[in-house]
């Protein structure tokens, strides 16, 4: 069924003939001559349109004024107004008034009306389809997670939905009318190009109303209607992503120094037992080889070509002797003898004692110490070990001579604990990027074969970080020198001699 008409007609016949033209092009029809009549119908529901007449015998209103009344009680309803003269005055008022349409009742309006009522129904359908799209669109925009900002040709904003009052922290009463450069940067604009295109703009930064900045992800679509052109901007708060990545990378990071941590631990474990299991092989054959070494070289005299051999020998002999110590200093840390140590003093001591190495490679030594430096709770011996070490690697950075600087200072851990600061900085060779992760590595070493057991700094930052629970790091330009750092804390775990942790007092 195509639809169904009301007729209100006050001739039978003219009523009779409306309907047959109707009912033969598909319609279902009523029809009444009298306007309560209808006016129940019409209240009752299921009609379509009204197909009315504009002049009725016996009725106290005329057509157009029963229409007014209709609307006036909210009831809404299609009309096609059919009169039998022509007045423009009345066509102007019907349109006016809302009326869908207008017929005169000329010999072959019959013809046509079918036609009539069809293009009127399909154009309310239309409307409707319309209202309804507009309605879900104007609802999508208000509940959409994203800010939806429409522009005029002049960039002035024209749709400011709820997600954008809440992003910019801005009324919408308050954003419509202005610039959207009040919200984004002064470049957005150049970022696009013609009218008619969508554009990914990516991320920047947008400036809320309370004048704070929020990272935005933006994307916009130009369309270009009747001369004009018009911009619809979709904006997301990407905080919560940025925020979300840089813990992603934070974690990645921690994860990676775990791991490396992890790895270097089970390596460590591994030195161990293998210092362990070597020691009983190895002390014993060197040991014997040196007493006969120096046997033989204390019957050899200077003039014996044989004797520069057996120097060579003796050299090898000790540099083997010192890697097994190294290794044995991993399987057995010792006991900690912890006592109360001025970091300065032991700074001192250690320069006295390897004062003629530096004096022979041409090195200037410089002191600087902070005020009121606290003691530490160390273990003396260990803590020279680890000078003596920075030292050696510092002298051998400057071959050439050079100047190396011992500063020290009040500081903190990365936790914010009270921290005693010694730097140890040369202006030597430097260590090339890609070999700074490796530096910790036990065996890892920059320098010639036969000149160091790579096993120097992860003693140093074993007895740092294991056995004091500070921090040991370095940082180094290739040609421009090298700075470890090192941070022990002012108070913490010590060590009796038995080696079991205690707090000090």
């Amino acid at each position: 069924m195509a639809g169904t008409i009301l007729i209100l007609e006050d001739d039978a016949g003219t009523a009779r003939l409306q309907q047959r033209r109707l009912e033969r092009a598909g319609y279902a029809t009523y029809w009444t001559a009298d306007a309560t009549q209808a006016w129940h119908r019409l209240q009752s529901g299921g009609i379509d349109l009204l197909l009315l007449d504009q002049h009725f015998d016996g009725q106290p209103e005329d057509g157009l004024s029963f229409y007014s009344r209709l609307q006036a009680s909210g009831y809404d309803v299609p009309v096609i107004l059919i009169t039998g003269r022509h007045d423009d005055g009345l066509i102007v008022r019907a349109l006016r008034a809302g009326v869908k349409d207008y017929i005169f009742k000329s010999p072959e309006y019959l013809d046509y009306l079918p036609e009539a009522v069809h293009r009127v129904l399909e154009q309310v359908r239309l409307q409707r389809q319309l209202a309804e799209s507009q309605a879900r669109l104007a609802a999508i925009v208000e509940t959409a997670f994203d800010a939806i900002v429409t522009l005029d040709g002049h960039h002035r904003i024209t749709t400011f939905n709820p997600a954008a009052e809440r992003i910019f922290a801005t009324p919408a009463a308050q954003a419509i009318g202005q610039p959207i450069q009040i919200f984004l940067p002064e470049g957005w604009r150049q970022q696009v190009s013609a009218a008619g295109q969508s554009f990914s703009l990516g991320e920047m930064e947008g400036r809320r109303g309370d004048g704070r900045r929020v990272p935005l992800e933006v994307s916009c679509a130009w369309v270009e209607r009747q001369g004009q052109t018009f911009c619809t901007l979709i904006l997301r708060d990407i905080t919560e992503r940025k925020q979300a990545l840089e813990e992603l990378r934070a974690k990645t990071e921690e994860l990676r120094q775990t791991t490396r941590q992890l790895w270097q631990a089970a390596r460590l474990a591994g030195v161990g037992e293998l210092a362990a299991s070597i020691a009983h092989e190895l002390n014993n054959p060197l040991g014997t080889i040196s007493l006969r070494l120096e046997g033989i070289l204390a019957k050899t005299p200077p003039s014996d070509p044989r004797r520069k051999a057996l120097e060579i020998i003796e050299a090898e002999v000790e540099r083997m002797c010192r890697l097994v110590a190294n290794l044995l200093q991993f399987s057995r840390p010792g006991n900690d003898q912890f006592s109360t140590v001025h970091v300065a003093e032991e700074v001192e001591k250690t320069l006295e004692l390897f004062s003629h190495h530096l004096r022979k490679r041409r090195i200037e030594v410089q002191t600087e110490y902070g005020p009121d430096v606290p003691a530490i709770p160390a273990d003396r011996q260990q803590l020279r070990q680890v000078l003596l070490n920075l030292l050696s690697n510092a002298a051998d950075a400057m071959p050439q001579g050079g100047r190396l600087i011992l500063r020290l200072r009040r500081g903190a851990l990365e936790q914010g604990a009270p921290a005693v600061v010694l730097e140890v900085i040369d202006n030597g060779i430097g260590i090339p990027p890609e070999h700074l992760p490796q530096v910790f590595d036990p065996f890892f070493t920059t320098k010639e074969e036969g000149k160091g057991t790579g096993l120097g700094l992860a003693i140093c930052k074993r007895i740092i970080e294991q056995q004091h629970h500070g921090r040991i790091t370095i940082e180094s330009q290739p040609g421009r020198g090298t700075t470890v750092r090192i941070a022990l804390p002012v108070s913490g775990q010590t060590a009796n001699p038995t080696g079991e942790r205690t707090a000090p007092a």
